[in-house]
């Protein structure tokens, strides 16, 4: 018996395997606890992966790109030379394919370079120095509005679509609030277009910024120093031109008995029993993931169920190519506590507690946000005693194979960096609050989007 429910429960992992083919994503559908003993009420959670396949220079999707640039007063110095230096960086990597345009906002919006192919790099160079100084105030909306505009004119569902919206400050021009502004960062993902957002020094509104992204599938970076920003923006390129597949749809339906109980990580809709998740991309080589807590259906001594259907919907970026994939997963149950332990995919309650540690942070930057830095340590202090517990049983589990092990071990001293910086700067007495607050929403957002 033991056996066989060792082979059932290998199935979701072959259609991984099954998948790994030239251009095609990898799938993965997984309970950390396959395997439950009876009338076990524990949260159980159902991960599903989506890894990326390598994507050549050649075969790449074009990217349709704009840049939002802040040129408001606060910008002058550094901030304004590096933003210039980030358009030119733009202009330089961007191939014949790729459609580009610059945009510039103060107290007003000006259109740099209207979207178009690159021809003339010398041309658009010039503009961008002699356009992108600093002068007025911070029109973020209308200048994130104008960049949907601008991108929206090549809109393609085969090119890759994205804003990259830089900013030093708060919005003071037009509509300002966080619901405003993440309306048009919904209206950019209803278009397919992700707008990525970096925040540069202490005084942007960090709440607006990552809602930005988060709305629009995009990625965040907290820009402490400004001569960090040429690395972030190589990154970001980087990614916006290594894009695999787009436009994902994920669907698990619940079978009756089971109960949905939230999704960790990234937001979606849970309607009855029906959980729907959308992503806008995954790139060469990167995994993402949707993580369900859930409550599992009662079952009787070695009997094994249907737990759930997950249909994952994408284009592939490279073929073109509309693909869906059906998967069932199953759940089993035991009297033996020993055999379910064996069952556990650490993994995902590593997963599962990257995750938490993220909705934690979001707490702390709260406490801060109120002046409460007794609580935001002692939350912090929580988050610590939870991570050691998991390294403890990383360490200690017998069931979990050497190479899990480092597996397991590698993503947890990834997490654990992000942690440190925060970290550090919670036990600086000189850090500003400010600081301390960014750095926290950084990180959490980072872990809710497996962001690198």
């Amino acid at each position: 018996m033991k056996k066989l429910w060792t082979l059932l429960f290998g199935l979701s992992s072959f259609w991984a395997v099954g998948q790994a083919q030239t251009n095609e994503i990898i799938i993965q559908s997984e309970l950390s606890s396959p395997v439950v003993l009876v009338n076990d009420k524990s949260p159980n959670y159902l991960k599903v992966s989506l890894k990326g396949f390598p994507v050549k220079a050649t075969e790449r999707p074009p990217l349709n790109l704009a840049l939002v640039v802040d040129r408001s007063g606060s910008m002058s110095g550094d901030r304004i030379e590096k933003a210039r230096e980030a358009a030119i960086m733009a202009v330089e990597v961007l191939g014949e394919n790729d459609t580009l345009s610059i945009i510039a906002y103060d107290s007003g919006v000006d259109v740099i370079v209207p979207a178009t192919k690159i021809k003339n790099k010398k041309e658009i160079i010039q503009k961008i120095n002699k356009q992108l100084t600093p002068r007025g105030a911070t029109a973020l909306f209308a200048g994130l509005s104008k960049g949907i505009g601008e991108a929206s004119k090549n809109l393609d569902p085969n090119k890759v679509n994205r804003i990259i919206l830089l900013s030093d400050g708060q919005a003071n021009v037009g509509p300002t609030s966080t619901k405003e502004l993440s309306e048009l960062a919904k209206i950019a993902a209803q278009k397919g277009i992700a707008v990525s957002t970096f925040g540069i020094g202490n005084d942007y509104n960090e709440d607006l910024m990552t809602a930005i992204s988060n709305y629009s599938d995009g990625n965040h970076a907290y820009v402490a120093n400004v001569s960090d920003l040429e690395l972030i923006m190589e990154k970001e390129f980087k990614d916006s031109m290594s894009v695999a597949a787009q436009n994902f749809e994920i669907i698990i339906e619940l079978k009756e008995g089971a109960k949905p109980i939230r999704l960790l990580g990234r937001d979606g809709e849970i309607k009855d029993n029906k959980i729907t998740v959308n992503m806008n991309q995954i790139y060469a080589n990167q995994e993402k993931y949707v993580l369900l807590e859930l409550e599992p259906m009662d079952g009787a001594l070695d009997e094994e169920k249907l737990l759930a259907n997950v249909d994952v919907r994408y284009t592939n970026a490279v073929t073109k190519q509309a693909q869906e994939y059906k998967m069932p997963i199953n759940i089993s149950y035991t009297d033996n506590q020993e055999f379910a332990a064996q069952n556990v995919k650490e993994s995902i309650v590593i997963d599962s507690m990257i995750q938490k540690s993220a909705i934690v942070q979001e707490s702390i930057a709260d406490y801060i946000e109120a002046g409460d830095m007794d609580n935001a340590r002692l939350a912090w202090i929580g988050v610590q005693g939870d991570w050691g517990t998991i390294a403890l049983g990383r360490q200690s589990n017998p069931f979990v194979a050497s190479e899990e092990q480092d597996e397991n071990a590698q993503k947890i001293e990834e997490f654990e960096k992000q942690m440190k910086i925060v970290e550090q700067k919670l036990q600086d007495k000189k850090a500003s609050p400010k600081e301390l607050r960014k750095s926290l929403k950084e990180s959490s957002f980072k872990a809710k989007n497996q962001q690198d």
